[in-house]
């Protein structure tokens, strides 16, 4: 259909519609374009026939005589109706009378009228009541408010969701209390039986009712009878506005209903309306009980503000008149809260107590500063029960008390840790001392007192003891007494948790001995629990006791825990004896027809018994609501895993666990199949329906191994979850089977289609079809893959909602033919039968569970998906897609679902076809989705938009602008719960930021300048210093404070976009971005750029720093560091020798101060401290005296740091033994980067060395600790400072991340300590201080090394043998560490630290087999450090043997190494070049070949001429190298001059030294001659590195060495060819011949033959430059070429002799000439050049210059004349001028 609809969707008359029967009923796409096309014709054009139009259409629907068939021509009437009324009900009031007295007698028309008519009519009545309400009077607005109130009972749903009264009910027209009570009332009569659409909808209405109320309205105030009023005057009576009711009065309505006896489904209404009520306010203003619990999640829809003040109503009316509310007690605040909750924990009810550790454990994780002293509180108290439970006559309370004071303690030590720095270890070791004495005693106390003793003792000591094999005697429990019995089961119980904890996070300890001990002590437990089930005890209780869990409870418990147990220890591994035993006992409980009675069977899943005839809650649908009170041990799991689920009640949790097991199981399935079909099920229905369901669910899970199926009864069944279990066990069964049961199974399918005319069984097969379809695959099921979706498409078609729905669901996961598809969808969307209002009265109220139109938009999506790119093939095809996706867009704004899947597709549309959709209008929907109610729409409309961003995200900001992103930040404030906010924010930040940081800033700082809810609990202010107060930050005025706010969390989102920005904008490579000088000479305007917002970041780093939420704090002082480091060389704008950041000191100082309030946490203080030292360290400030409050916030530190016990810095309290240890790891760290940047930032030098002595002997210390820990050593060694006994007993898990983060500083500030010799370093690594007068260090010889020495060499060696695909951190984070190391390496090697230790063959062995795998691994920059290494290891080692060079040698080691790396620079190896940049390899380059040079020096024998061979070797290669355009010979030519400046060590050597000269020599002039006739960049390279190599040679070898004539003769024939290329080689060659006839000048023989053989191609040179001068076709290179031609003429002018000056005149003069041009022609700076170089001639030797103009001929002697006059000339006028004064242009500052 959509081939005849336009893009506009409009109707498109051209073409003629083949087949009209399928659409003789205008379906609902029909009616809304034709609704479309109305309102856009009326729109565009004129008015005039509007009125016959509605009149026609009244016509039609007020025929109430006409029949049924009529139906659909009057739900097409209305539609139009709707529509015109919608747009333009203003200019059509006339009809508004006849409109609702029609549509109100047809809703009446209950009986006859199809339920879509009565809706369509609804909707009319709706949309004309938005625009021409004013026309309706006022006895006809109650007729309508009368019938819509009696409808909100109408037996159809699809009329009760229907929201008239919500247009009639306005702001000005509020309902009064009666009518509000009895709205109320008629929705919740409807609410047992209505679907959720239904209930939402009643929900809605009730929200907005409700919330209407509070809508202040004028009052007039009652006239005053008083004088002192008639003095005022009637004139003066003012009006008061005043709200309905309260906001207590409000909730009233709904508390007082939630209070009646009402059924299960009208409370989680009542909820409904509680959120929606909520919702509609906006953000400014036993089995049961377990349901309250779970629906009060609902109170985190309100604001932060409404948060807090429910935390305070809570605290102060609930918590605390428990037992009693003391005097004085009345304010809640953050500190005070932890007293009612400790208070509570001896509440007599478990659940309470159990809640009550919850929510203890929640707030102390929350507030970790709060975390010891409620832990010390609690231990307190329970130390004090435990005293009086050993008391006869102690209360009976105080049992109860002590378990709840023990689950207090226990959730609160769980925490530990996780916050290891606010509590001690030795608190939790206290714990478990106290534990193990309880599990000890427990043996001598009688059995009430040791069950209370064994509960307590929650962890695991002696949990083997309490399992042991069950005796004879055991066995038969029916004798003991029922107490002992109940103690028994606790003492395993709480063994077995404690198992399962050891289990669970101790699987490396887990060997298979121990798998076999736990497995033993497991089958005992069993075995007991076993015994206990066979007891005669009563029924088993469906609600947990009031002070406790029951005997069967604690059943349930341990059988669930053996379970979970028997689990992580893997099938596998439990004995083949036990396995029987086990199997039988999980197939017991989940599908045994005994146990589990109830009372009579209704639905099994609207039991509300608390257990469901003990239906499994792994299903879809849980009858089954989860609390942490069923199971204590869910107070222990981390804090990351407690929200992931509750745990259910104890007798689901024991189904669920054995059917987990089961699915682990590799058995066949006998004894399932033979309870499922035991006839004793017959008896008891509900029990029949629950072991079904688990059966299935059980098969689902083990479907790996299962042969047998009984899903073809669950697929025909009524219940939805038995069809959807049954259709998967199927799809997975049929991809582990055969062909032929693949073929058998479509065909029973197709049978039962055909013959089961129940809607559920059709609905059951369609789900198989797909499920088969999809767990088989496309290829094995495609000969069936025809038949399928015949079938499929056929049940598409039916009208039963659930037949059609999940046929098309079913279809959604095949969509294989295309042009089928889309035609099957198009007749679909035009069915009346497929509308959710449509159908007969069952079917459209079955409707709104089964919606047909969201499942036809993943049908079209899975079209999408399947064409792919192809979609641009076919424009037909296209076109009908994108006009479903718009239909069902733009269709019923009501519908979310239908929206949702809409947008789903027009996402993946976008990604094959982007060019055929309008962008801008989908981001205007999306942008208007923002603010729906509805979470999915807004989700959808969220992940669209964040495609958008990535794809585009400056088109975005051209469409949307910064009004989108407001909305987006806005999102954080309202609705904190949608997902993917953050994400498209932060996507869009990063790609536009560079463009225009400025906006983003700004945006920013909005936010930064509100308050958060917290914020204004607190009064903050108190909390600052004077230079606080004194900044005018202008973010925190009490005006803004009293009228905005905002999340805590969205202002930390706008810190963290604060940092993106400053990262992103400083790696983007824009300077001018940072600096005012770059942005001025290049012409940017200032205006937007980033250093213009410096005082704006700083003003809010120092807004988050005085924050009380500690994260904004945090970030705070990240966005600080960010500015100080990302603009601390930047100039200030006014004045270029001044830096931008010193005017900003005074703030940078006041937002760091904070940070060391009292109320500072351990994070903070350290992320103070490294801040304080970026501020030392950027260079701002350079004298140690102005550092003033911020140094000594360091100096501080470190001096704490020396001495033992708990670190207190600042303002700040004393901090535990965990925080401390971390502060004192963060200050060295600090340190360590100061002495870092002292080797760049000199003033450094003066801030350290006064506490150098201190700093060497605490980062070795560091170091050493850090090595102990990393071996997992319980102690360390004596240190050389003072450390407590916590410090040295904290362990891995807290120490190690921030030694891992820390470490490599300290390593590289030590490694620079090393290198420049200090005494202290040296004297710490012997684990020593140095005496006050001892200055220098002892002597550097030494055999032994320091003691510290294979502490630091270890950790060395370990960072650098983790390669970078086993190291867990990033590249650039594993290069800083090795290089770090290296640099520490380069000093250890040396003897004053090693002393022979390196050279033990086992570590030398070891060393320089990591040297050789670093060298083949590892890029450039970290090769260079390798280098130095290994050249200082053989410099500083003296050959054990006359061989110098022996093959173990550490300089043979040396050159092996430079070799290998020089080799695999260039392409000449066959191996992988080495990996760098230019500047990199280039740095490697030269330091190998020092490193050759360094050797070759050491040696004295004729190893030494070796050494330079291979070195010359080496270098050829680089000479010869083609294989990359950079140039690797050019910047490393001094390294090849030390090669040959070298000297020789024996005089038997110079024949050698002679032919290595000769043959580089020849090599060089070898690959000139390759290049001949070659052309490109990598050509002109090698050409212009070989010649100036073969100069260099030349010039270099002292004057002794022979060169032979040829070579010379063929390296000036090179030089005289290449000065007349065209391109930049022709300078290289002027600048060759410049350098050897300038150095001839000294007397060289061979230098000097040079020149003889080079002046004739000099001249011939400048004679072919002739006519490119005289035509001015001369390039620049050949210009500058001849400059240098003239440098070389004249030095070897001045070299000749007087007598020989006038010859060699002779032939300069004419060569000059020709460059020279005719006085006529203006001059060039070329001929400026040329009479320069005449006139130096003749002012050296006049007489000369003389002789030989004499012999010229008069034509050339004219022209010399002629310009040496016109350039005398030119200079003496130039002369007479006055001199000009010269003058300073001075900067205005």
């Amino acid at each position: 259909m959509p081939r005849y609809i336009s893009s506009s969707g409009c109707i498109n008359t051209n073409q003629d519609i083949p087949d009209r029967n399928w659409i003789s009923s205008p379906g609902r796409a029909i009616r809304e374009l034709v609704g479309r096309c109305l309102v856009g014709m009326y729109t565009r054009g004129e008015t005039r026939s509007m009125f016959d139009i509605v009149q026609s259409c009244m016509r039609i629907v007020g025929d109430f005589k006409s029949l049924s068939e009529r139906d659909a021509s009057k739900i097409a009437a209305f539609s139009c109706i709707g529509d015109i009324m919608a747009s333009f009900g203003s200019q059509v009031m006339s009809f508004m009378a006849e409109i609702c007295t029609t549509t109100l007698r047809t809703v009446k028309s209950s009986s006859s009228v199809l339920p879509l008519l009565r809706y369509q009519a609804l909707i009319t009545l709706r949309k004309s009541l938005t625009t021409a309400k004013r026309a309706v009077t006022d006895s006809l607005a109650k007729d309508i408010q009368k019938q819509m109130r009696s409808l909100l009972t109408d037996k159809s749903f699809s009329v009760q969701r229907e929201q008239v009264l919500i247009n009639l009910y306005t702001p000005e027209t509020t309902p009064t209390l009666p009518e509000i009570d009895t709205l109320i009332s008629n929705s919740l009569r409807s609410l047992e039986q209505a679907d959720q659409l239904t209930r939402l909808a009643h929900a809605n209405l009730t929200g907005h009712i409700l919330a209407s109320t509070q809508i202040e309205r004028v009052i007039p105030v009652p006239e005053s009878s008083s004088e002192e009023g008639e003095e005022v005057g009637t004139a003066q009576v003012q009006e008061v506005t005043k709200p309905l009711c309260t906001p207590q009065e409000m909730l009233l309505h709904l508390s007082n209903l939630y209070n009646r006896t009402l059924t299960r489904k009208v409370r989680v209404g009542i909820f409904d309306f509680y959120a929606s009520l909520f919702t509609h306010l906006g953000p400014r203003s036993g089995y049961d009980i377990l349901l309250t619990r779970t629906l009060v999640s609902i109170l985190p829809m309100l604001s932060e503000q409404g948060q807090i003040s429910a935390i305070k109503e809570m605290a102060n009316s609930y918590l605390r008149r428990w037992p009693a509310l003391m005097p004085g007690q009345t304010k809640c605040t953050r500190e005070s809260l932890t007293d009612p909750l400790i208070t509570l924990l001896s509440h007599p009810s478990h659940s309470v107590r159990i809640h009550t550790a919850h929510a203890l454990r929640q707030f102390c994780n929350s507030t970790p500063t709060l975390l010891p002293r409620s832990i010390l509180t609690i231990q307190e108290k329970l130390q004090r029960d435990l005293s009086s439970i050993l008391n006869p006559s102690s209360a009976p309370e105080v049992s109860t008390r002590a378990l709840g004071h023990a689950y207090g303690l226990a959730s609160l030590v769980s925490l530990i840790p996780e916050r290891p720095l606010y509590v001690s270890y030795d608190i939790s070791a206290k714990v478990l001392d106290l534990a193990s004495t309880l599990l000890k005693k427990a043996g001598e106390s009688d059995t009430r007192v040791a069950s209370i003793q064994c509960e307590i003792a929650w962890f695991l000591v002696l949990w083997r003891n309490a399992l042991p094999k069950m005796t004879s005697k055991e066995r038969e429990l029916g004798g003991v007494p029922r107490p002992e019995v109940e103690f028994l089961l606790l003492l395993r119980g709480c063994a077995v948790g404690s198992i399962l904890a050891f289990l669970k996070w101790n699987k490396g300890l887990v060997s298979l001995d121990v798998g076999r001990r736990v497995a033993s002590v497991l089958s005992n437990a069993l075995s007991f629990a076993n015994a206990v089930v066979s007891l005669p005890l009563k029924t088993r209780s469906t609600v947990p006791k009031k002070k406790g869990l029951g005997m069967k409870e604690h059943e349930a418990l341990l059988r669930k825990r053996v379970f979970l147990c028997f689990s992580s220890l893997g099938f596998n591994g439990i004995a083949e004896s036990t396995q029987g035993a086990l199997l039988k006992s999980c197939i017991g409980l989940f599908a045994s027809p005994d146990g589990y009675a109830g009372s009579t069977f209704k639905d099994l899943w609207g039991s509300a018994d608390g257990y469901a005839y003990g239906v499994s809650s792994i299903v879809l649908r849980k009858p089954i609501i989860p609390s942490i009170e069923h199971d204590p041990l869910s107070l222990f799991t981390p804090m990351d895993e407690s929200s992931a689920g509750k745990p259910p009640p104890p007798y689901t949790a024991v189904v669920d666990s054995a059917i987990e097991l089961f699915a682990n199981t590799v058995k066949i399935i006998t004894l399932l199949l033979e309870n499922v079909h035991s006839p004793k099920l017959e008896k008891n229905t509900g029990r029949k329906a629950a072991v079904f369901v688990n059966a299935v669910v059980a098969l689902l899970l083990a479907m790996g191994s299962a042969r047998e199926v009984f899903g073809s009864d669950a697929i025909v069944d009524g219940d939805a979850v038995l069809r959807l279990a049954g259709s998967e066990a199927i799809g997975r069964l049929a991809s582990l089977s055969s062909t032929n049961f693949l073929t058998g199974q479509i065909k029973d399918l197709v049978d039962t289609v055909v013959n089961n005319r129940d809607p559920y069984g059709r609905a059951g097969c369609a789900l198989a079809f797909g499920s088969i379809y999809t767990h088989v695959g496309g290829l094995a099921a495609g000969p069936l893959l025809k038949t399928t979706v015949n079938v499929l498409m056929s049940l598409s078609n039916d009208p039963h909602p659930v037949v059609h729905f999940w046929a098309l669901r079913a279809l959604s996961r095949l969509c294989p033919f295309v042009p089928s598809t889309l035609g099957m969808l198009l007749k679909v969307s035009l069915l009346e039968s497929h509308e959710r209002e449509g159908g007969t009265l069952g079917n459209s109220n079955a409707s709104g569970d089964c919606p047909a139109y969201p499942v036809v938009c993943q049908i079209i999506d899975a079209v999408i998906t399947v064409l792919g790119p192809d979609i641009q093939e076919s424009a037909r095809t296209r076109t009908l897609i994108l006009n479903l996706v718009n239909l069902f867009m733009r269709g019923d704004a009501e519908d979310e679902g239908i929206a949702v899947e809409a947008i789903k597709c027009i996402q993946h549309f976008l990604m094959f076809a982007p060019e055929h959709v309008d962008v801008p209008d989908l981001v205007r929907s999306f942008q208007a989705h923002l603010s729906s109610p509805r979470g999915p729409l807004k989700v959808a409309s969220i992940n669209a938009l964040y495609q958008l961003v990535q794809k585009d995200a400056l088109a975005m900001s051209r469409i949307g602008g910064d009004r989108l992103v407001e909305d987006l930040f806005g999102m954080l404030d309202d609705d904190a719960t949608v997902v993917g906010v953050k994400d498209v924010i932060s996507s869009w930040l990063k790609q536009t930021v560079v463009h225009n940081p400025s906006a983003w800033i700004d945006l920013c700082q909005r936010i930064m300048s509100r308050t958060t809810a917290a914020q204004q609990a607190v009064d903050s202010a108190a909390g600052r210093d004077d230079e606080g107060e004194s900044l005018n930050l202008g973010l925190g005025s009490a005006e803004g404070r009293g009228r905005l706010t905002s999340r805590w969390r969205t202002q930390l989102f706008a810190l963290q976009c604060l940092h993106d920005i400053c990262t992103v904008v400083a790696e983007s490579g824009r300077r001018e971005h940072l600096n005012a000088v770059v942005a001025r000479e290049n012409g940017i305007p200032t205006k937007g750029l980033l250093f213009t917002r410096v005082a704006d970041l700083i003003r809010m780093a120092f807004t988050a720093s005085t924050a009380y939420v500690t994260e904004i704090r945090l970030e705070g002082l990240v966005v600080l560091q960010d500015v100080i480091q990302i603009f601390a060389e930047s100039p200030d704008p006014a004045y270029d020798d001044a830096l931008l950041l010193e005017q900003h000191q005074a703030p940078i100082t006041a937002a760091l101060t904070p940070a060391f309030s009292g109320d500072s946490t351990p994070e903070i203080l350290a992320s103070a401290v490294h801040a304080c030292a970026v501020f030392v360290g950027c260079g701002v400030v350079k004298d140690v005296a102005r550092m003033g409050r911020i140094l000594k916030l360091l100096t501080t530190a470190l001096e704490q740091s020396k001495e033992a016990g708990m670190l207190s810095v600042g303002d700040s309290g004393e901090l535990s033994p965990n925080a401390s240890a971390m502060l004192r790891i963060s200050t060295l760290s600090a340190w360590a980067q100061l002495q870092v940047s002292s080797e760049h930032q000199v003033y450094l030098q003066k801030v350290v060395e006064p506490y150098r002595p201190t700093l060497s002997s605490l980062w070795i210390s560091s170091l050493r600790d850090y090595a102990s820990i990393r071996i997992d050593s319980e102690s360390l060694n004596d240190s050389s400072v003072a450390l407590d006994s916590s410090y040295s007993n904290l362990g891995k898990e807290v120490l190690l991340p921030y030694y891992n983060q820390s470490w490599p500083i300290i390593l590289e500030a030590v490694a620079t300590t090393m290198q420049a010799g200090d005494p202290h370093i040296l004297a710490a690594m012997d684990g020593r201080e140095l005496a006050k007068n001892e200055t220098s260090a002892p002597p550097t010889k030494r055999d032994e090394p320091t003691a510290l020495f294979f502490v630091v060499y270890g950790l060395v060696y370990e960072a650098l043998t983790t390669s970078s695909a086993d190291s867990i951190t990033t590249s650039s984070v594993r290069e800083t560490m090795v290089i770090s190391a290296l640099k520490a390496l380069k000093s250890l090697v040396r003897p004053e630290y090693s002393g022979n230790a390196i050279m033990e063959p086992t570590i030398f062995d070891e060393f320089m087999g990591l040297c050789y795998r670093m060298a083949m691994t590892e890029p450039a920059n970290v090769q260079v450090h390798l280098v130095e290494v290994v050249g200082a290891l053989a410099s500083t080692r003296s050959p054990t043997s006359t061989d110098s060079l022996s093959f173990t040698s550490p300089r043979a080691h040396c050159l092996r190494i430079c070799a290998h790396i020089v080799k695999h620079c260039t392409s000449s190896s066959r191996g992988s070049i080495i990996q760098g940049q230019a500047p990199d390899r280039l740095a490697l380059v030269n330091a190998a070949f020092a490193s050759f040079i360094a050797i070759a020096s050491s040696i004295k024998s004729s190893q030494r001429e070796d050494v330079r061979g291979v070195s010359a070797l080496l270098y050829c290669d680089i000479l010869k190298d083609e294989s990359s355009e950079i140039d690797l010979a050019g910047p490393t030519f001094p390294a090849l001059k030390s090669i040959i400046d070298l000297p020789v060590a024996n005089g038997k050597d110079n024949e050698r030294y002679n032919q290595l000269m000769h043959a580089l020599l020849s090599s060089c002039l070898h690959n000139v001659d390759e290049m001949r006739g070659r052309q490109g960049l990598i050509s002109a390279k090698k050409t212009r590195n070989n010649l100036l190599a073969a100069v260099l040679i030349l010039t270099v070898v002292p004057s002794s060495v022979k060169v032979g004539r040829a070579a010379l003769e063929h390296c000036c024939f090179l030089i005289s060819q290449k000065l007349l290329d065209a391109d930049e080689i022709s300078l290289t060659a002027a600048h060759c011949a410049k350098t050897l006839v300038l150095a001839s000048a000294a007397g060289n023989s061979i230098l000097r033959q040079c020149t003889r053989l080079l002046l004739p191609g000099l001249v011939e040179f400048l004679a072919k430059m002739s006519p490119l001068v005289h035509d001015g076709s001369i390039t620049e290179a050949h210009v500058t070429a001849i400059g240098e031609v003239w440098k070389a003429l004249s030095g070897f002018f001045s070299s000749v002799g007087e007598d020989h000056r006038a010859r060699v005149l002779g032939v300069l003069l004419p060569t000059i000439s020709l460059l020279l041009l005719s006085p006529q022609v203006p001059s060039t700076p070329l001929n400026t050049q040329t009479v320069t170089q005449l006139l130096s001639f003749a002012t050296t030797s006049p007489a000369a210059f003389k002789e030989a103009a004499e012999k010229l001929d008069p034509s050339t002697r004219e022209l010399l004349e002629h310009s040496i006059r016109r350039a005398v000339g030119g200079t003496a006028t130039a002369a007479s001028q006055p001199a000009s004064k010269p003058q300073i242009s001075l900067r205005s500052f």
